[in-house]
Protein backbone atom coordinates (compact mmCIF):
# COMPACT_ATOMS: atom_id res chain seq x y z
CA UNK A 1 0.00 0.00 0.00
CA UNK A 2 1.12 3.31 -0.61
CA UNK A 3 0.07 6.76 0.52
CA UNK A 4 1.13 10.17 -0.48
CA UNK A 5 1.65 13.43 1.77
CA UNK A 6 3.29 16.74 1.68
CA UNK A 7 5.52 18.35 3.71
CA UNK A 8 7.28 21.52 3.12
CA UNK A 9 5.49 21.63 -0.01
CA UNK A 10 6.95 18.67 -1.11
CA UNK A 11 5.05 15.68 -2.30
CA UNK A 12 6.10 11.85 -2.51
CA UNK A 13 5.28 8.20 -2.43
CA UNK A 14 6.11 6.23 0.47
CA UNK A 15 5.74 2.43 1.08
CA UNK A 16 5.07 1.17 4.09
CA UNK A 17 7.93 0.39 6.19
CA UNK A 18 9.04 -2.98 6.67
CA UNK A 19 9.58 -4.74 10.14
CA UNK A 20 12.77 -3.59 11.49
CA UNK A 21 13.66 -3.20 15.15
CA UNK A 22 17.45 -1.88 15.92
CA UNK A 23 19.63 -4.07 18.31
CA UNK A 24 22.06 -1.09 18.92
CA UNK A 25 22.29 -0.63 22.86
CA UNK A 26 23.40 2.15 24.98
CA UNK A 27 26.74 1.46 25.29
CA UNK A 28 27.11 0.92 21.50
CA UNK A 29 25.14 4.15 20.83
CA UNK A 30 27.17 6.24 23.23
CA UNK A 31 30.47 4.36 22.04
CA UNK A 32 29.68 5.28 18.02
CA UNK A 33 28.43 9.03 19.26
CA UNK A 34 31.75 9.43 21.25
CA UNK A 35 33.98 8.16 18.85
CA UNK A 36 32.46 10.34 16.18
CA UNK A 37 33.17 13.11 17.91
CA UNK A 38 36.68 12.47 19.39
CA UNK A 39 38.37 12.60 15.85
CA UNK A 40 41.55 13.62 14.41
CA UNK A 41 40.93 17.35 15.93
CA UNK A 42 41.21 16.37 19.12
CA UNK A 43 45.13 16.02 18.86
CA UNK A 44 45.49 19.58 17.80
CA UNK A 45 43.68 20.61 21.14
CA UNK A 46 46.64 20.86 23.27
CA UNK A 47 48.19 23.31 20.22
CA UNK A 48 45.09 25.15 20.33
CA UNK A 49 44.94 25.73 24.32
CA UNK A 50 48.78 27.02 24.14
CA UNK A 51 47.37 29.84 21.13
CA UNK A 52 44.63 30.66 22.24
CA UNK A 53 44.49 30.23 25.82
CA UNK A 54 42.39 28.33 28.50
CA UNK A 55 39.44 30.71 28.68
CA UNK A 56 38.27 31.13 24.87
CA UNK A 57 38.80 27.35 23.74
CA UNK A 58 37.36 26.07 27.03
CA UNK A 59 34.11 28.38 26.08
CA UNK A 60 34.60 27.61 22.68
CA UNK A 61 34.17 23.84 23.52
CA UNK A 62 31.41 24.35 25.83
CA UNK A 63 29.26 26.39 23.51
CA UNK A 64 29.61 24.21 20.42
CA UNK A 65 29.03 21.33 22.52
CA UNK A 66 25.81 22.75 23.29
CA UNK A 67 24.97 23.53 19.83
CA UNK A 68 26.03 20.11 18.35
CA UNK A 69 23.71 18.51 20.78
CA UNK A 70 20.74 20.42 19.65
CA UNK A 71 21.50 19.93 16.20
CA UNK A 72 21.81 16.05 16.40
CA UNK A 73 18.33 16.01 18.11
CA UNK A 74 16.80 18.56 15.61
CA UNK A 75 18.05 15.93 12.85
CA UNK A 76 16.47 12.90 14.53
CA UNK A 77 13.43 15.04 15.06
CA UNK A 78 13.54 15.94 11.38
CA UNK A 79 13.92 12.21 10.46
CA UNK A 80 10.71 10.81 12.55
CA UNK A 81 8.99 13.57 10.75
CA UNK A 82 9.09 11.29 7.54
CA UNK A 83 5.70 9.09 7.44
CA UNK A 84 5.87 6.27 8.78
CA UNK A 85 9.06 6.69 10.82
CA UNK A 86 7.74 7.90 14.38
CA UNK A 87 10.16 5.13 15.53
CA UNK A 88 12.95 5.25 12.85
CA UNK A 89 11.90 1.82 11.55
CA UNK A 90 12.90 3.35 7.95
CA UNK A 91 16.34 3.48 6.89
CA UNK A 92 16.66 7.01 6.25
CA UNK A 93 20.16 8.24 6.03
CA UNK A 94 21.15 12.52 5.70
CA UNK A 95 20.75 13.41 2.22
CA UNK A 96 17.58 11.36 1.84
CA UNK A 97 15.81 13.06 4.81
CA UNK A 98 16.77 16.51 3.00
CA UNK A 99 15.59 15.16 -0.37
CA UNK A 100 12.48 13.80 1.69
CA UNK A 101 11.89 17.00 3.52
CA UNK A 102 13.61 20.12 0.95
CA UNK A 103 13.47 18.67 -2.64
CA UNK A 104 16.06 17.61 -4.65
CA UNK A 105 18.70 20.46 -4.47
CA UNK A 106 18.89 19.93 -1.12
CA UNK A 107 19.46 16.25 -1.77
CA UNK A 108 22.08 17.65 -4.47
CA UNK A 109 23.95 19.71 -2.22
CA UNK A 110 24.03 18.08 0.95
CA UNK A 111 25.42 14.96 -0.78
CA UNK A 112 28.34 16.57 -1.85
CA UNK A 113 29.13 18.63 1.16
CA UNK A 114 28.22 15.47 3.30
CA UNK A 115 30.62 13.38 1.33
CA UNK A 116 33.33 16.21 1.59
CA UNK A 117 32.87 16.29 5.08
CA UNK A 118 33.48 12.59 5.62
CA UNK A 119 36.92 13.23 3.22
CA UNK A 120 38.19 15.32 5.75
CA UNK A 121 37.86 13.74 8.47
CA UNK A 122 38.79 10.36 6.73
CA UNK A 123 42.19 11.94 5.00
CA UNK A 124 42.62 13.43 8.32
CA UNK A 125 42.37 10.08 10.52
CA UNK A 126 44.49 8.27 7.95
CA UNK A 127 47.24 10.57 8.21
CA UNK A 128 47.56 10.80 11.77
CA UNK A 129 47.24 7.09 11.98
CA UNK A 130 49.75 5.95 9.11
CA UNK A 131 52.37 8.83 11.47
CA UNK A 132 52.46 7.31 14.50
CA UNK A 133 52.74 3.81 13.32
CA UNK A 134 55.91 4.82 11.28
CA UNK A 135 56.98 6.22 14.39
CA UNK A 136 56.28 3.97 16.71
CA UNK A 137 58.25 1.55 14.10
CA UNK A 138 61.23 3.75 14.10
CA UNK A 139 61.31 3.66 17.84
CA UNK A 140 60.66 0.02 18.87
CA UNK A 141 62.32 -1.09 15.74
CA UNK A 142 65.00 1.50 15.21
CA UNK A 143 64.25 2.04 11.34
CA UNK A 144 61.09 3.14 9.58
CA UNK A 145 60.60 2.41 6.13
CA UNK A 146 58.94 3.92 2.92
CA UNK A 147 58.63 3.75 -0.95
CA UNK A 148 59.86 7.12 -2.15
CA UNK A 149 58.52 7.97 -5.78
CA UNK A 150 60.10 9.95 -8.05
CA UNK A 151 59.62 10.69 -11.79
CA UNK A 152 60.18 7.36 -13.75
CA UNK A 153 61.59 5.40 -10.31
CA UNK A 154 61.21 4.65 -7.12
CA UNK A 155 63.18 3.58 -4.21
CA UNK A 156 63.05 2.38 -0.68
CA UNK A 157 64.43 4.62 1.88
CA UNK A 158 64.70 4.51 5.95
CA UNK A 159 63.58 6.96 8.85
CA UNK A 160 65.31 6.63 12.09
CA UNK A 161 63.89 8.88 15.13
CA UNK A 162 67.30 9.57 16.73
CA UNK A 163 68.92 10.81 13.49
CA UNK A 164 66.07 12.78 13.40
CA UNK A 165 66.22 14.17 16.92
CA UNK A 166 69.89 15.05 16.10
CA UNK A 167 69.51 16.77 12.82
CA UNK A 168 71.17 20.00 12.59
CA UNK A 169 67.70 21.45 11.71
CA UNK A 170 66.08 20.89 15.13
CA UNK A 171 69.65 21.49 17.43
CA UNK A 172 68.27 25.11 18.35
CA UNK A 173 65.05 23.71 19.60
CA UNK A 174 66.86 20.65 21.52
CA UNK A 175 69.22 22.93 23.36
CA UNK A 176 66.35 25.01 24.35
CA UNK A 177 64.13 22.20 25.88
CA UNK A 178 61.52 22.57 23.48
CA UNK A 179 58.79 19.99 22.67
CA UNK A 180 59.57 20.28 18.80
CA UNK A 181 58.25 18.04 15.90
CA UNK A 182 59.73 14.78 14.64
CA UNK A 183 57.53 13.61 11.89
CA UNK A 184 58.51 10.25 9.83
CA UNK A 185 59.84 11.24 6.51
CA UNK A 186 58.99 15.38 6.83
CA UNK A 187 62.42 16.14 5.45
CA UNK A 188 62.64 13.74 2.39
CA UNK A 189 62.43 15.84 -0.81
CA UNK A 190 59.97 17.48 -1.92
CA UNK A 191 59.05 16.68 -5.42
CA UNK A 192 58.35 13.15 -4.42
CA UNK A 193 55.99 10.92 -2.63
CA UNK A 194 56.26 8.63 -0.09
CA UNK A 195 54.20 5.23 0.45
CA UNK A 196 55.06 4.17 4.37
CA UNK A 197 55.03 0.73 5.50
CA UNK A 198 53.12 1.80 8.41
CA UNK A 199 50.43 3.71 6.15
CA UNK A 200 50.52 -0.04 4.41
CA UNK A 201 50.12 -1.78 7.51
CA UNK A 202 47.30 0.65 8.24
CA UNK A 203 45.62 0.15 5.30
CA UNK A 204 45.94 -3.47 5.79
CA UNK A 205 44.18 -3.43 8.95
CA UNK A 206 41.34 -1.04 8.75
CA UNK A 207 40.77 -1.00 5.22
CA UNK A 208 38.33 -4.47 5.49
CA UNK A 209 36.29 -3.28 8.66
CA UNK A 210 35.66 -0.39 6.63
CA UNK A 211 33.11 -2.61 4.07
CA UNK A 212 31.12 -4.00 7.33
CA UNK A 213 27.77 -2.58 8.28
CA UNK A 214 27.49 -0.48 11.32
CA UNK A 215 26.18 -2.53 13.30
CA UNK A 216 28.67 -5.49 12.54
CA UNK A 217 31.41 -3.39 13.69
CA UNK A 218 29.75 -1.88 16.63
CA UNK A 219 31.97 -4.47 18.84
CA UNK A 220 35.06 -2.23 17.29
CA UNK A 221 33.42 1.04 18.55
CA UNK A 222 32.82 -0.76 22.04
CA UNK A 223 36.45 -0.91 22.18
CA UNK A 224 37.45 2.01 21.20
CA UNK A 225 35.19 3.92 23.00
CA UNK A 226 36.99 1.73 26.51
CA UNK A 227 40.10 2.29 25.36
CA UNK A 228 39.66 6.02 24.65
CA UNK A 229 38.79 6.70 28.28
CA UNK A 230 41.22 4.32 29.72
CA UNK A 231 43.96 6.13 27.80
CA UNK A 232 42.54 9.44 28.28
CA UNK A 233 43.15 9.02 32.26
CA UNK A 234 46.33 7.71 31.54
CA UNK A 235 47.41 10.98 29.65
CA UNK A 236 45.83 12.73 32.65
CA UNK A 237 47.90 11.18 34.87
CA UNK A 238 51.07 11.52 33.00
CA UNK A 239 50.74 15.37 32.73
CA UNK A 240 49.98 15.87 36.21
CA UNK A 241 52.96 14.23 36.57
CA UNK A 242 54.98 16.80 35.03
CA UNK A 243 56.18 19.66 36.13
CA UNK A 244 53.56 22.23 35.14
CA UNK A 245 54.05 25.71 33.63
CA UNK A 246 51.67 28.24 33.49
CA UNK A 247 53.92 29.86 30.88
CA UNK A 248 52.37 27.05 28.48
CA UNK A 249 49.19 28.26 28.39
CA UNK A 250 47.67 31.80 29.16
CA UNK A 251 44.10 32.55 30.80
CA UNK A 252 43.62 34.56 27.15
CA UNK A 253 45.78 33.57 24.86
CA UNK A 254 47.26 35.63 21.34
CA UNK A 255 46.27 34.11 17.98
CA UNK A 256 42.23 32.49 17.86
CA UNK A 257 42.46 32.80 13.94
CA UNK A 258 42.44 28.83 13.88
CA UNK A 259 40.18 28.55 17.10
CA UNK A 260 36.90 27.42 16.02
CA UNK A 261 38.09 25.65 13.02
CA UNK A 262 39.75 22.84 15.32
CA UNK A 263 37.12 22.83 18.05
CA UNK A 264 34.11 22.35 15.13
CA UNK A 265 36.29 19.55 13.52
CA UNK A 266 35.34 17.89 16.60
CA UNK A 267 32.03 18.07 16.80
CA UNK A 268 30.62 15.90 13.84
CA UNK A 269 28.33 13.46 15.86
CA UNK A 270 25.26 14.64 13.54
CA UNK A 271 26.65 12.48 10.29
CA UNK A 272 26.42 9.77 12.14
CA UNK A 273 23.02 10.26 13.58
CA UNK A 274 21.01 8.87 10.70
CA UNK A 275 22.46 5.67 10.60
CA UNK A 276 22.41 5.20 14.35
CA UNK A 277 18.83 6.01 14.63
CA UNK A 278 17.95 2.82 12.29
CA UNK A 279 20.08 0.25 14.02
CA UNK A 280 19.03 1.64 17.83
CA UNK A 281 17.20 -0.54 20.17
CA UNK A 282 13.71 0.83 20.47
CA UNK A 283 14.63 1.24 24.21
CA UNK A 284 17.43 3.78 23.61
CA UNK A 285 16.91 7.62 24.49
CA UNK A 286 18.14 9.66 21.60
CA UNK A 287 18.30 12.73 24.06
CA UNK A 288 20.74 10.10 26.64
CA UNK A 289 22.96 9.48 24.07
CA UNK A 290 23.38 12.82 22.22
CA UNK A 291 23.92 14.67 25.60
CA UNK A 292 26.17 12.04 27.40
CA UNK A 293 28.16 11.33 24.25
CA UNK A 294 28.40 15.53 24.00
CA UNK A 295 29.37 16.05 27.56
CA UNK A 296 31.46 12.88 27.73
CA UNK A 297 33.40 14.52 24.74
CA UNK A 298 33.52 18.25 25.90
CA UNK A 299 35.09 17.16 29.26
CA UNK A 300 37.90 15.07 27.72
CA UNK A 301 38.44 18.14 25.49
CA UNK A 302 39.04 20.40 28.15
CA UNK A 303 41.18 17.92 30.57
CA UNK A 304 43.26 16.54 28.15
CA UNK A 305 43.71 19.29 26.02
CA UNK A 306 44.55 21.93 29.18
CA UNK A 307 46.48 19.47 30.99
CA UNK A 308 48.43 18.52 27.69
CA UNK A 309 49.40 22.54 27.18
CA UNK A 310 50.30 23.11 30.72
CA UNK A 311 52.66 19.89 30.55
CA UNK A 312 54.23 20.22 27.35
CA UNK A 313 56.20 22.99 26.13
CA UNK A 314 55.42 24.28 22.18
CA UNK A 315 53.24 21.05 21.95
CA UNK A 316 52.89 20.34 18.45
CA UNK A 317 50.04 20.08 16.19
CA UNK A 318 49.51 16.77 16.67
CA UNK A 319 49.96 16.25 20.58
CA UNK A 320 51.05 12.39 19.46
CA UNK A 321 54.10 13.41 18.08
CA UNK A 322 55.45 14.94 21.10
CA UNK A 323 54.31 12.27 23.54
CA UNK A 324 55.33 9.70 21.18
CA UNK A 325 58.91 11.25 21.20
CA UNK A 326 59.48 9.30 25.04
CA UNK A 327 59.64 12.81 26.97
CA UNK A 328 56.65 11.77 29.14
CA UNK A 329 57.69 8.29 29.88
CA UNK A 330 57.63 5.05 27.61
CA UNK A 331 54.08 3.99 28.89
CA UNK A 332 53.08 7.45 28.11
CA UNK A 333 55.01 6.69 25.13
CA UNK A 334 53.08 3.14 24.22
CA UNK A 335 49.39 4.19 25.37
CA UNK A 336 50.13 7.16 22.49
CA UNK A 337 50.76 4.54 19.50
CA UNK A 338 47.45 2.70 20.75
CA UNK A 339 45.47 6.10 21.20
CA UNK A 340 46.84 6.04 17.48
CA UNK A 341 45.27 3.20 16.67
CA UNK A 342 42.20 2.23 18.81
CA UNK A 343 40.73 5.95 18.70
CA UNK A 344 41.70 7.85 15.62
CA UNK A 345 42.67 4.47 13.51
CA UNK A 346 39.01 2.75 14.24
CA UNK A 347 37.05 5.58 13.16
CA UNK A 348 38.18 5.58 10.08
CA UNK A 349 35.89 2.47 9.60
CA UNK A 350 33.22 4.36 11.55
CA UNK A 351 33.64 7.29 9.03
CA UNK A 352 33.17 5.02 5.74
CA UNK A 353 30.53 3.09 6.95
CA UNK A 354 28.61 6.28 7.64
CA UNK A 355 29.53 8.13 4.08
CA UNK A 356 28.87 4.45 2.25
CA UNK A 357 25.78 4.23 4.02
CA UNK A 358 24.55 7.89 2.34
CA UNK A 359 25.51 7.31 -0.96
CA UNK A 360 24.18 3.83 -1.09
CA UNK A 361 21.02 4.41 0.94
CA UNK A 362 19.49 7.14 -1.15
CA UNK A 363 20.23 5.35 -4.19
CA UNK A 364 22.38 7.31 -5.72
CA UNK A 365 24.92 4.40 -6.17
CA UNK A 366 25.61 0.64 -5.81
CA UNK A 367 27.28 -0.22 -2.80
CA UNK A 368 30.31 -1.44 -4.68
CA UNK A 369 30.89 2.04 -6.08
CA UNK A 370 30.06 3.46 -2.89
CA UNK A 371 32.94 1.20 -1.05
CA UNK A 372 35.39 2.66 -4.00
CA UNK A 373 33.91 6.48 -2.61
CA UNK A 374 33.97 6.03 0.68
CA UNK A 375 37.00 3.37 1.85
CA UNK A 376 39.28 3.35 -0.93
CA UNK A 377 39.44 6.85 -2.95
CA UNK A 378 40.37 8.09 0.70
CA UNK A 379 43.23 6.10 0.78
CA UNK A 380 44.33 6.47 -2.65
CA UNK A 381 44.24 10.25 -1.64
CA UNK A 382 45.76 10.38 1.29
CA UNK A 383 48.98 9.09 1.10
CA UNK A 384 49.71 12.69 -1.07
CA UNK A 385 49.14 14.30 1.81
CA UNK A 386 51.22 12.52 4.17
CA UNK A 387 53.98 15.21 4.63
CA UNK A 388 54.12 18.44 5.30
CA UNK A 389 51.61 21.29 7.08
CA UNK A 390 48.61 20.29 4.87
CA UNK A 391 46.54 18.47 7.67
CA UNK A 392 46.98 21.56 9.72
CA UNK A 393 44.91 23.62 6.99
CA UNK A 394 42.57 20.62 6.08
CA UNK A 395 41.68 20.56 9.14
CA UNK A 396 40.49 24.28 9.73
CA UNK A 397 39.43 25.08 6.40
CA UNK A 398 37.43 21.68 6.46
CA UNK A 399 36.30 22.27 9.85
CA UNK A 400 34.86 25.71 9.13
CA UNK A 401 32.99 25.05 5.15
CA UNK A 402 32.07 21.66 5.02
CA UNK A 403 31.60 20.55 8.28
CA UNK A 404 29.96 23.74 9.65
CA UNK A 405 27.37 23.19 6.84
CA UNK A 406 26.99 19.66 7.09
CA UNK A 407 26.75 19.42 11.02
CA UNK A 408 25.11 22.88 11.80
CA UNK A 409 23.68 25.51 9.52
CA UNK A 410 21.50 22.24 7.78
CA UNK A 411 20.06 21.03 10.30
CA UNK A 412 19.05 23.99 11.54
CA UNK A 413 17.82 25.39 8.44
CA UNK A 414 15.72 22.43 7.76
CA UNK A 415 14.04 22.55 10.87
CA UNK A 416 13.31 26.24 10.77
CA UNK A 417 11.93 25.24 7.12
CA UNK A 418 9.64 22.11 8.57
CA UNK A 419 8.87 24.15 11.21
CA UNK A 420 7.05 27.09 9.16
CA UNK A 421 5.96 25.14 6.87
CA UNK A 422 4.34 21.75 8.40
CA UNK A 423 2.41 21.13 11.73
CA UNK A 424 3.63 17.64 11.16
CA UNK A 425 5.22 16.96 14.86
CA UNK A 426 8.20 14.91 15.44
CA UNK A 427 9.14 12.30 18.14
CA UNK A 428 11.48 13.94 19.61
CA UNK A 429 11.79 16.77 22.38
CA UNK A 430 13.95 18.78 21.33
CA UNK A 431 13.96 21.75 23.82
CA UNK A 432 12.25 19.37 26.48
CA UNK A 433 9.21 21.37 27.18
CA UNK A 434 10.70 24.54 27.52
CA UNK A 435 9.09 25.66 24.34
CA UNK A 436 6.00 24.28 23.98
CA UNK A 437 4.02 26.26 21.26
CA UNK A 438 4.85 25.84 17.72
CA UNK A 439 5.97 29.72 17.56
CA UNK A 440 8.13 29.30 21.03
CA UNK A 441 9.65 26.43 18.44
CA UNK A 442 10.38 28.65 15.66
CA UNK A 443 11.53 31.51 17.56
CA UNK A 444 14.45 28.69 19.12
CA UNK A 445 15.73 27.54 16.15
CA UNK A 446 16.01 31.08 14.66
CA UNK A 447 18.10 31.79 17.19
CA UNK A 448 20.50 28.83 17.13
CA UNK A 449 20.71 29.38 13.48
CA UNK A 450 21.54 32.77 13.97
CA UNK A 451 24.17 31.67 16.40
CA UNK A 452 25.33 29.50 14.16
CA UNK A 453 25.70 31.84 11.62
CA UNK A 454 28.19 33.86 13.89
CA UNK A 455 30.17 31.15 14.86
CA UNK A 456 30.98 30.01 11.13
CA UNK A 457 31.19 33.76 9.79
CA UNK A 458 34.35 34.35 13.00
CA UNK A 459 35.60 31.13 12.01
CA UNK A 460 35.96 31.81 8.12
CA UNK A 461 36.92 35.75 8.74
CA UNK A 462 39.90 34.32 11.62
CA UNK A 463 41.05 31.91 9.18
CA UNK A 464 40.65 34.54 5.85
CA UNK A 465 42.76 37.07 8.21
CA UNK A 466 45.37 34.59 9.22
CA UNK A 467 45.87 33.07 5.67
CA UNK A 468 46.55 37.03 5.02
CA UNK A 469 48.97 37.96 7.74
CA UNK A 470 50.90 34.89 6.53
CA UNK A 471 51.58 35.75 3.04
CA UNK A 472 52.11 39.22 3.65
CA UNK A 473 54.90 38.69 6.38
CA UNK A 474 56.45 35.84 3.96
Amino acid sequence: ATMSISIAGSSKHYCDPANHTGTVGLLGGISIAVNTLTGPGMLDLPATFQRSGFIPTTVTIIILCGLTSLCSLHMANLISKIPHNRSFQKEVEYSEAFKILGGYKWFIITQILFFLCIMFQLVASIVDTAQVVDEFMGYYFKEAYSLQFFVGSARWVAWDQNACLHSDDVSADMSNDVNFSCIPFDRTTDSSLILSVGYILSALIFIPMSVLDLKESIVWQILSFIVLLVISVQFMVAFCSQDFNVENMSWWGDSYSHLFGVVMFNFTVVIAIPAWLYEKSPDVSVHTVIHSSSVISATLYIMVGSLGAMSMPNVAENMLESMTSGSLGEITQMTSSLFAFFIIGLGIPLFSVVARLNLVGSGLCSERTGNILAVYVPWTLSWMLYQGDAIKELISWGGVICISFVCFLAPLSMSLKVAQNSRVKGSINVFNGLLRTRKEEIKGLQILLVLAVISVTVSIAGLGLSEFWYHDNN
